[in-house]
């Protein structure tokens, strides 16, 4: 074993610099990338001095491993080009090369250093005997469990191609509507933004010049503009409080949640929240039914493809209810029995379902669910920003109303007094 002195960093950006023990370079970056650190310099104790250090511009000296390509630039592939990525590589197989040459290819063709060598690691793991499945996991930031495994079954079954073009349809009409709902609270978000702004400049920053005005004047106030003054004078001495009680509160709610009963909990109230819980649960059931689709179409079998739909949601009771489900399905229970046993889906996701394995045809039925939530998805997220938007509107119009008003009805009473004098 060799020792090798180090400087890493966490994906915080601390700097970590130290020493470790490991069988040769290559399995000492190992050791730091399981860490999910970047190593920024590593270099052998003693005379002989093998180091490696990343050059200014963000590129890997001329002879590094493979390894330690992956370990600098992989990172900074971004997961939303995968579809477009898959898209092409099929494409290329369907046209008539080998996956070695596709893939090399695709090495050459990307214009993007990361994506350039994610393609040369599946390239050299696929020449060096691993099957394509097998070579994507040195990248799971990438290609995930669901991804995997429909390469797995496309490779088995050999149709790889056609499961290829099926991932690339079924990641882009998920990252649609993931946009989507995004997009739905991107104006809201905005909305309430600059609001509180409006709010804060008038309460912190005017307020205080108009309330010493009025105190120079010597006159009463009305109720209305002492409650005004009263509320402005404790934003001004204490309004720093606010964020530290924001923040304060989102550690012990994060530390709250890291008990699983109470994540458990939690993401089950959040179905029943009103408006939002509707988007999310048919968000959740939407990538559910169509990935467990896409499974099936591909020939991975109902217990493994609902191991692998699990992983694909982000509710905690969603996920638990679906691992319990697949411990029935595993005994013998249909899928539909086992899901209606949870008693956290919807009757149109249970009555397809039964549909379906009546007809034998349990992937056709869940597709349609999906594009039957799709529709509904899209619906929801039309009638909740036709809600929230003027309700915002109407909520900034009385809160900023309501200052204004208070400032008007002092000034009223001040220039009636001087009047009659």
């Amino acid at each position: 074993m060799a020792r090798f002195e180090f400087e890493a960093k966490d994906r915080s950006g601390t700097v970590h610099r130290d020493r470790l023990e490991a069988a040769d370079l290559q399995h000492a970056c190992h050791l730091l990338s399981a860490r999910n650190w970047f190593v920024v310099k590593i270099e052998e104790e003693g005379g002989t001095r093998r180091g490696v250090t990343v050059s200014a511009n963000g590129r890997l000296p001329a002879g590094t491993k493979n390894f330690l390509a992956r370990n600098f630039l992989v990172f900074k592939a971004r997961r939303k080009y995968v579809p477009v990525k898959t898209e092409q590589m099929a494409q290329l197989i369907r046209a008539g090369m080998r996956l070695s040459e596709a893939l090399s290819v695709m090495s050459r063709r990307s214009t993007d250093p990361a994506w350039g060598t994610v393609f040369e690691d599946l390239r050299a793991g696929v020449v060096s005997g691993k099957s394509l499945s097998e070579s994507m996991i040195t990248h799971p930031k990438l290609f995930n469990s669901l991804f995997r495994a429909m390469v797995a079954a496309g490779e088995v079954s050999g149709h790889l191609v056609e499961v290829l073009e099926r991932l690339a349809h079924h990641l882009q009409r998920r990252e649609a509507i993931q946009q989507r709902v995004t997009g739905a609270l991107i104006y809201p978000s905005m909305i309430v933004v600059a609001g509180i702004a409006t709010l804060v400049f008038f309460m912190v920053g005017m307020l205080p010049n108009l309330s010493r005005m009025f105190k120079e004047l010597g006159k009463a106030l009305p109720w209305q503009t002492q409650m005004l003054i009263s509320t402005s004078d404790i934003l001004t001495r204490f309004g720093w409080l606010i964020p530290v009680v924001i923040f304060v509160g989102c550690l012990l709610g994060r530390h709250w949640l890291r008990d699983s009963q109470h994540r458990l909990l939690y993401d089950r109230s959040k179905l029943r929240w009103p408006v939002i819980g509707n988007l999310l649960s048919l968000n959740e059931h939407s990538r559910f039914t169509q990935t467990l689709s896409t499974l099936l179409h591909s020939g991975i079998t109902l217990v493994d493809a609902l191991q692998v739909a699990e992983a694909t949601l982000t509710n905690t009771a969603l996920k638990t209810a679906i691992r319990e489900a697949r411990v029935q399905v595993r005994e013998g229970k249909s899928l539909n029995d086992a899901l209606t046993s949870q008693k956290l889906f919807p009757d149109l996701m249970l009555d397809m379902l039964a549909v379906g394995e009546r007809t034998g045809d349990l992937s056709g039925a869940l597709r349609h669910t999906a594009e039957t939530y799709e529709r509904e998805l899209e619906r929801a997220i039309q009638n909740f920003t036709a809600l929230i938007e003027p309700a915002l509107l109407v909520l900034m119009a009385i809160f900023v109303g309501s200052i204004v008003f208070g400032v008007l009805v002092a000034v009223f009473s001040l220039t009636s007094g001087l009047g009659r004098m």
